[in-house]
């Protein structure tokens, strides 16, 4: 099960990477502030990657302690992971040159519920009811 939850982390931190891509492209042409200096391409792929793998860890311990539970259980860690993890945007110090710093968290902030929406979309074609 192991495998399939690292397999299932990496393509859902893909997928997360790529809309988020997509939304920061989206976003900088629809507000008309560029960003990319600050929250760089391969550093939004990487951490997407990242957050999904912590995740496919924390099913998989989870897992071995709750078994049928389980499931419950991780997406109310993974949201309130989630969440928690905006808080810091709020305090981030952007470079003094950088054009309508207000818009930052309009970018930034939608980003970090994009690894919990590639895991709870691509989840069942990984994990069956039965494991």
């Amino acid at each position: 099960m192991l495998k399939r939850l690292l397999l299932l982390g990496v393509v859902s931190g893909i997928l997360a990477g790529i809309v988020a891509l997509i939304y920061q492209k989206v976003y900088s042409s629809s507000v008309g502030a560029d960003f990319s200096n600050i929250a760089k391409p391969i550093g939004i792929v990487i951490s997407n990657i990242v957050g999904c793998l912590i995740a496919a860890l924390g099913y998989w311990i989870l897992n071995k302690l709750l078994k049928a539970k389980t499931e419950i259980v991780f997406n109310f860690i993974f949201m309130i992971l989630s969440f928690a993890s905006m808080l810091p945007v709020f305090a981030a110090k952007l470079p003094l040159d950088v054009n309508a710093p207000e818009l930052f968290p309009g970018l930034v902030i939608p980003m970090h519920f994009f690894p919990a929406l590639a895991w709870f979309t691509l989840e069942p074609l990984f994990i069956k009811n039965s494991d």
